[in-house]
């Protein structure tokens, strides 16, 4: 009995254990499976590691005055820094230059002169009388106001003068003709004066404005006009000296004096006005 049993146990324990093989087998490579997937699958919240380091790209800001490539924009491109094209500025021309070179030449040689004029007020209706001025750097010399034609005393300013200056005279309701060079461009002497000339004839009466200016001009290089003086200058224009005109060529040849025509116009003027009167007053007593 005893050997009987014992043989049973072994039986039973070779039959479990021959059905135990397959069993671990699949577990073991279950268990293979898994870990090995485990191992090749990433970590969310692990950060990736390389072998290789890789230098950060760098940029380079363009210059002042340079432009960056051609097809770049701005955010685009690698870096921190991004490229862009620079504002389109107005370059002044070679000529601007020139005239601004030109003009600081041009004061640098100017001071402050001394201008001399008499205003020719007042003057008659069709009269022509002479203008002259008188510009100087320095000293003008002594009795130079008697070359200025005029019975008004002498005016002086203080303007701005260069070495070459142009002197412009213009009114309206008047006719202006420069005497003498017709640029009206002359040097200024350190001792005695440039002298303008002007015949002036007014074509209106009343009061009328006379406009004198001073410029600072360049001898070579770019054609500039630099004003450095004006001043407006009333003239009253009476209506005499039309009536004197007509006098001397009409009147006189015929023996009539000015007190005799005078006398005429004013009895027309009297018989017309008592004319008007009678015909108004006829108007309005009228039924």
């Amino acid at each position: 009995m005893y050997a009987l049993g014992k043989q049973r146990l072994v039986s039973g324990a070779k039959a479990m254990a021959s059905a135990l093989i397959p069993v671990c087998a699949v577990v073991c490579l279950v268990l293979f499976v898994v870990l090995g997937l485990g191992a090749c699958t990433p970590d969310p919240s692990a950060e990736p590691t390389t072998t290789s380091s890789t230098a950060r790209p760098t940029v380079t800001r363009p210059l002042p005055g340079e432009s960056g490539p051609p097809d770049s924009k701005p955010g685009a491109g690698p870096g921190p820094f991004p490229t862009s094209r620079p504002a389109s500025t107005s370059v002044p021309t070679s000529t601007a230059f020139e005239r601004a070179r030109r003009a600081k030449e041009i004061l640098e040689t100017c001071f402050q002169g001394e201008l001399t004029f008499r205003p020719p007020s007042p003057m008659r209706q069709g009269e022509t009388r002479e203008f002259v001025l008188h510009v100087t750097l320095g000293d003008p010399g002594e009795g130079h106001e008697k070359n200025i034609p005029g019975p008004n005393p002498v005016q002086t300013r203080a303007p701005i003068v260069c070495e070459e200056m142009r002197a412009d005279l213009s009114g309206p309701g008047m006719t202006v003709e420069r005497a003498g060079n017709p640029s009206g461009e002359m040097l200024v002497p350190e001792q005695g004066v440039a002298e303008w000339r002007w015949w002036i004839t007014p074509k209106e009466s009343g009061r009328k404005t006379m406009t004198l200016q001073l410029f600072a001009t360049a001898e070579d290089g770019p054609d500039l006009s630099l004003e450095t003086f004006r001043e407006d200058i009333q003239v009253e224009i009476e209506l005499g000296y039309v009536l004197n005109a007509l006098v001397k060529d009409w009147a006189q040849p015929l023996g009539v004096t000015i007190p005799v025509l005078i006398g005429a116009i004013g009895a027309i003027l009297v018989w017309s006005r008592s004319k008007r009167r009678k015909a108004k007053h006829a108007a309005n007593t009228t039924p």
